[in-house]
């Protein structure tokens, strides 16, 4: 059992106001029914290629499968456009 407003986009949104940002600067990825809040609230969402067909409908993108590096593939790209 846990409290109905414990949730991934609580968290995340709790952790971004304490770093004075909003959920627009956020990335967020994800695969399963549990990341559906999320991803409604993130700046930008990527689905895993494994993801459930709900969640990639509504990713702004769809990476590889967990498999295949797919995290590593969107961290990698998003962290080498940040190098000056």
């Amino acid at each position: 059992m846990m409290s109905n407003e414990s949730s991934k986009e609580n968290v995340v949104q709790y952790i971004l106001r304490t770093l004075g940002l909003t959920m627009s600067d956020a990335l967020c990825l994800g695969d399963d029914y549990n990341d559906l809040g999320l991803f409604q609230f993130c700046g930008y969402s990527v689905a895993m290629g494994n993801a459930i067909k709900e969640l990639q409908d509504i990713a702004n993108e769809i990476t590889e499968t967990n498999d295949n590096d797919g995290v590593a593939l969107i961290l990698e790209r998003f962290a080498g456009s940040q190098k000056s």
